[in-house]
């Protein structure tokens, strides 16, 4: 599967937030594969989130990291869904502190299935003032705005977060 367009749009988008640059980009560049790994596999806060987990794995299959030219990537299952990484900076070398997988269900629906946002941009953390996981997810629904029949947005984890587009 190609990269969507409009993630690949939102990549070159940076966002000011209460003094914090972030840059959202769909690729990581390949130096940041331990931090993606504990961000993605190790996440301190993962087990609140325990059985969407295990219902995510169950329906779409296991996250992986994937290296490609441009840099990594995530795949689930067999299929390569959409990726927003959010980066402290304008540069994708630095380690992402946030991400948000996702993909196109059906003509009508996005589901997002999973966000990892790292202990210090958390709601518990020292910038949880950013919003990182609120922000992720509004990116997703910028993005989804651009997709011909997309009508709503599905939090994987909880069926009944629901986002109209």
């Amino acid at each position: 599967m190609k990269p969507n367009p409009a993630v690949v749009a939102a990549a070159n988008r940076t966002a000011a937030t209460h003094s914090v640059n972030l840059t959202f980009s769909s690729k990581a560049s390949k130096q940041c594969r331990a931090a993606l790994e504990e961000l993605l596999f190790f996440n301190p806060r993962q087990f609140r989130v325990r059985e969407g987990i295990i219902n995510s794995l169950q329906h779409f299959g296991h996250p992986r990291l994937v290296e490609t030219p441009d840099g990594l990537t995530i795949k689930v299952g067999d299929v390569e869904a959409q990726t927003l990484f959010a980066f402290k900076s304008s540069s994708r070398e630095s380690d992402p502190i946030g991400l948000v997988v996702f993909l196109r269900t059906s003509r009508e629906e996005i589901a997002i299935l999973h966000i990892a946002v790292h202990s210090e941009y958390s709601l518990h953390g020292n910038r949880e003032h950013l919003g990182l996981g609120v922000l992720l997810m509004e990116k997703v629904k910028e993005i989804a705005q651009r997709i011909v029949g997309v009508e709503r947005i599905v939090f994987f984890y909880r069926r009944e977060v629901v986002i109209r587009v």
